[in-house]
């Protein structure tokens, strides 16, 4: 008759001293036979390693803020950011930060060390510092930028990310303001502000800004995503 250790429930052969599954010493007196094991039952399977959460429940967690986060982050991709190689790129550190991009930075700052005219690098040291979460320091870097060339919208249209993502959005509403005061079609800017007003609690602003983004321009994916938002709200 087979046994089973009174340590694990392994089915052993009644000639093993040792569990082999376990290691458990085994006498007659802590070894169970098949009955014994059935009437007191084994130990409870632990939690299956790979089960997902139903997309419904993700969907319901991160919903609103989420989206509105990446819909804001997402669009802004409208300038020539330094590439980083992802095939050397090691794995991110718990603070967010990617890494490669520290060493990238690194030498970006000593580039402008060394040619403080140069304000294409200025500006490519602030969009990496904003795309690293490095946000309090890429509003410094883009600062310095605008000082030099104020009517660029769109540096400042991403400064006014930074702003929504450190919460400020007062100060991310007033920069895009003032981007759309040096171009009034700024299709993400409007869509922006429309997040930025959303996420304040003004429904109705939000309303007025995802409105106008879509009339700038119906047939782009800034339009649908305004559409889509203005749907949902």
């Amino acid at each position: 008759m087979p046994k089973f250790c009174g340590e694990c429930g392994f089915e052993f052969d009644r000639n093993y001293k040792f569990c082999p599954e376990c290691g458990f010493k085994v006498s007659e007196s802590n070894s169970k036979s098949d009955s014994d094991l059935k009437s007191k039952g084994k130990k409870a399977s632990p939690v299956e390693e790979n089960k997902q959460l139903d997309p419904k429940v993700i969907f319901g967690i991160f919903g609103g803020g989420a989206l509105i986060i990446l819909i804001i982050i997402l669009t802004t991709g409208v300038f020539d950011s330094p590439e980083v190689s992802t095939s050397s790129i090691p794995p991110q550190t718990d603070s967010g930060v990617n890494l490669g991009n520290v060493q990238l930075i690194n030498e970006l700052e000593e580039k402008i060390k060394l040619n403080p005219e140069d304000h294409k690098t200025l500006l490519d040291l602030a969009h990496l510092k904003n795309d690293s979460g490095l946000y309090e320091q890429a509003i410094a870097n883009y600062k310095s930028y605008l000082e030099l060339h104020p009517d660029d919208a769109d540096a400042r249209i991403d400064m006014g990310v930074c702003y929504f993502n450190l919460s400020d959005f007062e100060s991310a509403k007033k920069e895009m303001l003032k981007a759309l005061e040096y171009s009034p079609k700024h299709q993400i800017g409007h869509l922006n502000l429309g997040v930025v007003a959303l996420s304040s609690g003004n429904l109705a602003d939000s309303k007025v800004w995802f409105q106008k983004a879509i009339e700038i321009d119906p047939t782009t994916d800034v339009a649908k995503r305004a559409e889509e938002l203005l749907k949902s709200h």
